[in-house]
């Protein structure tokens, strides 16, 4: 159903746009804005091993063992089994999730990411939860579709994550890479061996075209480009091809390093009690498969330090918790250290907020 804006917001608003003089398709964009309530709502649900914000990977594929499922609600898809046929010829997805535990008000317009050590960039140039429209994209691994659940891993969704949108990762357009190559375009539709000369005449023409385009576009100074990056358009079907692809340095080389994991000999064997077969139900894993993959998912975790930037400096020395499947995991960090020493059951931790307390 959609909803009517009521008389007196409809002649508020048109004298607001006649007064800051707006184009006219701007209230007809307030109106789409108004009723897309009406039109998006999740289409499904995650279920996780990351229960809480705290310790959750911040990028997809920093952990492969973190799996997940997705499992597409009925209620709003009518046999939702139906739409997911085909998707598993496909490696990996793209998931398009609300940030739903981002309960702040306010826009940050400049966020501070956590490879840049305090200093600040425009929101629109990170992945922050903190955006005017709290709306994430992950990249993950499609293990195996089910009915209407789809199995994942090298996920880094919190559980309970709304799902707006399922897309299948095709190589060709969704990495830059895949363009990276020569792409000449065809100089005659004639096969045959034998051309006449008002063939090779039309293609010498045609190659003549082409490299005084090419020589055009070479005059143009890098600055002139956007990120420098060249895109020289097909002749004949139009399409761009990217020459160059372009990241920020704090990206690749980012000024915090990895962090070394090191497990205490107590933490280790009680890690060793944790399996999927375990005959003790507190200390048994849903989403991992062993200790061993326990081990390398909390080491993956903690190489990335998961502390705020702020804290970081304050918290050295100081126990930090967060919990990963059926386990809250307890370390310290010290002089570029993460040192895990305890894995209890997450039953024995209260939880405040965001982060996992022990009862004692």
């Amino acid at each position: 159903m959609v909803s009517v804006m009521p008389l007196t917001a409809f002649i508020r608003n048109v004298k607001l746009h006649r007064y800051f003089g707006l184009p006219k398709n701007s209230l007809v964009r307030y109106y789409c804005t108004e009723t897309l309530g009406d039109v998006i709502k999740p289409i499904g649900f995650t279920s996780s091993l990351f229960c809480h914000k705290r310790g959750t990977p911040r990028q997809p594929t920093i952990c492969p063992h973190s799996r997940a499922t997705v499992t597409l609600d009925p209620r709003v898809i009518n046999n939702p089994q139906y739409t997911l046929e085909g998707l598993e010829d496909f490696s990996h997805v793209w998931l398009i999730f609300l940030f739903h535990k981002n309960k702040k008000k306010w826009l940050r317009t400049k966020i501070s990411p956590p490879r840049l050590e305090g200093k600040k960039v425009g929101v629109f140039s990170t992945r922050s939860p903190h955006r005017p429209n709290p709306i994430g994209l992950s990249l993950a691994r499609l293990d195996r579709v089910q009915d209407n659940t789809l199995h994942l891993s090298g996920i880094d969704l919190l559980d309970g994550t709304p799902i707006l949108d399922v897309k299948p990762y095709i190589t060709e357009y969704d990495t830059p890479q895949a363009l990276l190559k020569d792409h000449d375009p065809p100089l005659s539709n004639d096969n045959s061996l034998n051309q006449n000369d008002n063939t090779s005449s039309q293609e010498n023409t045609f190659r003549t075209n082409i490299d005084s385009k090419v020589n055009i576009k070479n005059e143009i100074p890098p600055e002139s480009c956007i990120e420098n990056c060249l895109c020289e358009e097909e002749i004949n079907n139009g399409s761009a091809i990217c020459t160059h692809v372009k990241t920020p340095d704090w990206i690749v080389q980012p000024q915090s390093p990895k962090l070394e994991v090191i497990f205490t000999p107590k933490a280790h064997e009680q890690l060793q009690m944790f399996s999927q077969d375990a005959k003790d139900p507190d200390f048994s894993l849903k989403f991992l498969q062993n200790s061993l993959e326990a081990s390398e998912t909390i080491s993956a975790i903690l190489k990335e330090d998961p502390r705020h930037v702020r804290t970081r400096n304050r918290t050295d020395g100081n126990f930090y918790q967060f919990t990963v499947d059926n386990m809250c995991v307890t370390c310290l960090f010290s002089n570029g250290l993460a040192i895990v020493t305890q894995v209890s059951n997450v039953k024995d931790f209260l939880i405040r907020g965001n982060q996992p307390v022990s009862k004692s």
